[in-house]
Parts: C-alpha cells; structure tokens; sequence
C-alpha cells in the first residue's frame, strides 16, 4: 500500500493572498509613521528654537543687549548666529575666530565650518557644513564648506533694517525706526528695554524660508541666489535676515527669500520669541499681524493666538 505524505508547505495563492494583505497592513501604517517621525522632527526643530532662545536670553543678560545682527558688511563680517556660540556651548569655536582676515580664510575653518547641530531644522537636512561663502555678492572663493543654518533673525519689517541708506537710519550702521525694526538686526543693540511691544510678542528668529533656485543660476551663485550661504558669518543679509514685508511664505515654491518660512509637512512656521517661547505661526497670517509681532515699538495690538 502506497503512503500518503502529508502536505506542509502553501500553494502559490495562498502566499500571493498574504502577500497582498501584508502591503495593504503597509499601505495603512506607513503614512501613521511618516506623521510620527515628522512629529518628531518638528518637536526637535522646536527645541533647537527653545535653545537658541535661552541663549538669546543669556546674552542679553551677560551684555545688556540681544545679539547684533552683524557686525559689518564685508568679509570679514560675522553674524548673531556667531555670537551665540558661546551660549549654546560651542565656546571653543567662538573662540577660534581670527578678526583679522576673512571668514573665508582656512585660518576661520573651525569657527566658519563646524557643523552647529542647534542651526539645523531636522525636516530639511541635517547639521553640516556645505554651504558657499559669499563673496561680495560675486562668484565664491570657497565653494561647499560653510556651517548652514535653517533660522534666520527676525530684521523686523524690512531685511535691510539698520543699513545707512534705509529710513529711520540716521545714515549710520545700526540706526533704526522703532516701528519698523526687529530685535536683530544690522549693527543692532537693542535691550529689552527698548522692546516696547512686548518680550512676548516680539519675534527674534524664526524658521528660514528657502525659495526654488531661479533658472539659469550659476552653479556656484546658487547658494546666494536663495539666502542660503554660509551662516556664522554675517556679509549676506538674505541669509543673515528675514522680514515681515510680504507675509511669511505660501510654500515651498514661493520664490520671495526674504521671507520666514517652513520645512514641515503641516506648513507651520516655528519660531522663538525674545522671552523664549517657542510658537508656530501659520502661513496665511494677516500681513498686519506678522508685522505687529516683527517690530520693537509701534504699539500694535496682537491676538492672543497668533
């Protein structure tokens, strides 16, 4: 008598039959876990702003005045994001910088090119230092190894704040109007005093918007074209600054690169308030709201949610 041998292994369509349940399980969950690690990405996006903030803070206490926006307007030129450093626990590379020859220098290539994980919005790119110098507004010097930074100061109603040729200057570096100038500006030195509208209420860096890059850019002059270049020195406004003039951006396409502006999938743009708060603020924003939280003075009254 022939033995019967019992059948262990599955048919072709019952493994097709799993294999197909298996991606629709897939299907359904990796948008869940695509939310959750964007989830996760903001909040640590947020939580570099919160540290930037407390060191907003604590150079104000230790100098009386927020962070100068920049110092200057050359190459040798360096910019808040500079002169927090020590504040943010990266004193040996504050200290390392050579005023004497310009950023640019290999001399400066451990205060101009070390990766600074706090300036990195995780949503966008990771800490790392690729970014051109700039190079008076002509072709780089040195191409891919600039620190990036993500956020930008908050000039107030205009990129140009404290510039000689702009209103309320007085014709000299750092002059300003109170109802059209940030916290942070150019030649700022502005205390909290002198912050009229509120510490609360006053925005003092803010997620960076990053426009497409125009047609026909030089490869090399792309970094400048969007306000991207390298961050810690201060001879580029449009990386340096942003301002409240025409809103904040309406995505990822706007091509304004004065504007404030978000990575993140919901659009919200993340930002520190001068008393180190952190608030998201949404794209469609009233004009007149976004400025009211720009300036120092004018006496604008603000919502409670903003």
């Amino acid at each position: 008598m022939r033995t019967r041998i019992a059948r262990t292994g599955f048919t072709l369509v019952e493994l097709l039959v799993v294999i197909a349940i298996i991606g629709i399980l897939v299907a359904f969950l990796l948008p869940a876990v695509q939310a959750a690690r964007e989830a996760s990405r903001r909040s640590q996006c947020q939580n570099n702003l919160k540290q930037i903030g407390v060191a907003v803070q604590n150079h104000h206490d230790a100098r009386r005045a927020f962070p100068m926006g920049r110092n200057g307007i050359d190459q040798k030129a360096v910019s808040w994001a500079f002169f927090l450093l020590p504040y943010l626990e990266e004193t040996a590379i504050y200290n390392s910088w050579d005023p004497n020859v310009r950023v640019d220098d290999d001399k400066n290539s451990s205060a101009m090119r070390t990766p600074i994980e706090t300036y990195a919005c995780p949503s966008r790119r990771r800490a790392a230092a690729d970014r051109n110098f700039d190079n008076n507004n002509k072709p780089p010097v040195v191409l891919g190894a600039g620190t990036l930074a993500d956020y930008s100061a908050n000039a107030g109603i205009q990129l140009m704040t404290g510039m000689t040729s702009q209103e309320g200057s007085g014709g000299v570096f750092g002059g300003y109007s109170r109802i059209v100038a940030g916290p942070i500006f150019s030649g700022s030195h502005i205390s909290a005093r002198q912050v009229e509208d509120g510490l609360s209420k006053t925005i003092a860096i803010g997620e960076r918007h990053l426009p497409p890059v125009p047609a026909n850019t030089d490869e090399v002059m792309k970094d400048y074209a969007i306000g991207d270049t390298a961050a810690i020195p201060g001879d580029t406004p449009n990386t340096t600054f942003r301002c409240a003039e025409d809103g904040l951006a309406t995505g990822l396409d706007d091509p304004d690169k004065e504007k404030f502006g978000s990575s993140h999938s919901s659009g919200t743009v993340e930002c520190v308030f001068l008393d180190g708060h952190v608030a998201g603020l949404h794209p469609d924003m009233a004009i007149d709201v976004l400025k009211a939280l720009s300036t120092i003075g004018g006496g604008e009254t603000v919502p409670t949610e903003n």
